[in-house]
C-alpha cells in the first residue's frame, strides 16, 4: 500500500512539473513572438508589462479585481492623447481548488481632457436582459436604441455617464459591436473579450484601438 501511494505521488508529482513547465514555455514562446512583432513596427517591448501600482493608480475598476495581478508583455505606440499601452494582464479569483485565472489583452489609454467618469461598457447578453426583467437596470441612451440593445452600460453617476457618451460616441460603438471599455477619470482600457489575444491578432487590433483613439477620444 505504502510503495502505491509513493508510486502514486509520483506521477502526479511528475504531471504537475511538466504542466508547469507547459505553462511557462509558451509564456515565454509569447513572449518572443511578441518581441518580434514589435520590433517589426519599430515600437519598444517591455516583457515585464506597466508598474502594477501606476495600472491600480489609475482607478479603473478592472485593476481591483481579485489578487495575484500580473501585467506583462508591453508595447506603447504614440497617439495624439498620448501612449497607448498595449498587454497581457490576468488576474486569479477564489482560491485552491475553487480559483479561477482571468486573463485578457488590454489596451490602456490616457484621456485628461475627456472627463471620464467611472463606467462599465460590456456587450450585451442574454443574462443581463434576464436581469434587466428582474430590476438589475443599466443606463440606456433613448436617442441610440442599437446602442442599447448591444451594449450594458453602467457606472455610479448616470448623468457623467451620459454626458461622456455623446453621439459620435454613441455611434461610434453602434458601428463597432463587441468591444468592452471602462472608465475612470483621466484613462479609458479597452478590450474585445476575456482571453488573452492570439499574437496574430495584435497588429488589427492596434490599428482598431488607434482609429478609436483618433475617433473617440477627442
Amino acid at each position: 500500500m505504502e510503495i502505491l501511494q509513493t508510486y502514486t505521488f509520483v506521477i502526479v508529482l511528475g504531471i504537475t512539473g511538466v504542466v508547469v513547465a507547459l505553462v511557462f514555455y509558451s509564456r515565454w514562446k509569447r513572449r518572443q513572438a511578441l518581441a518580434q512583432l514589435a520590433g517589426s513596427m519599430g515600437l519598444a517591448f517591455l516583457p515585464e508589462g506597466p508598474d502594477m501600482g501606476a495600472l491600480g493608480a489609475t482607478g479603473l475598476e478592472l485593476f481591483r479585481l481579485g489578487h495575484a495581478r500580473k501585467a506583462a508583455n508591453l508595447i506603447s505606440v504614440e497617439s495624439r492623447s498620448g501612449a497607448i499601452n498595449f498587454f497581457d494582464y490576468r488576474y486569479t479569483t477564489g482560491g485552491g481548488k475553487n480559483s479561477q485565472l482571468h486573463k485578457f489583452t488590454l489596451a490602456l489609454m490616457p484621456c485628461p481632457g475627456c472627463a471620464v467618469p467611472h463606467f462599465d461598457l460590456k456587450p450585451e447578453t442574454f443574462i443581463h436582459k434576464i436581469g434587466e426583467a428582474i430590476g438589475f437596470k443599466d443606463i440606456d441612451l433613448p436617442a441610440f436604441p442599437l446602442f442599447s440593445d448591444k451594449y450594458r452600460l453602467t457606472g455610479p453617476d448616470e448623468t457623467a455617464v451620459h454626458m461622456f457618451f455623446t453621439p459620435r460616441r454613441a455611434a461610434w460603438f453602434e458601428r463597432n459591436p463587441g468591444l468592452r471599455l471602462q472608465g475612470a477619470p483621466g484613462h479609458v482600457v479597452l478590450f474585445k473579450k476575456a482571453g488573452q489575444l492570439p499574437v496574430a491578432d495584435w497588429q488589427n487590433f492596434m490599428e482598431e484601438v488607434k482609429a478609436f483613439a483618433a475617433e473617440v477620444l477627442v
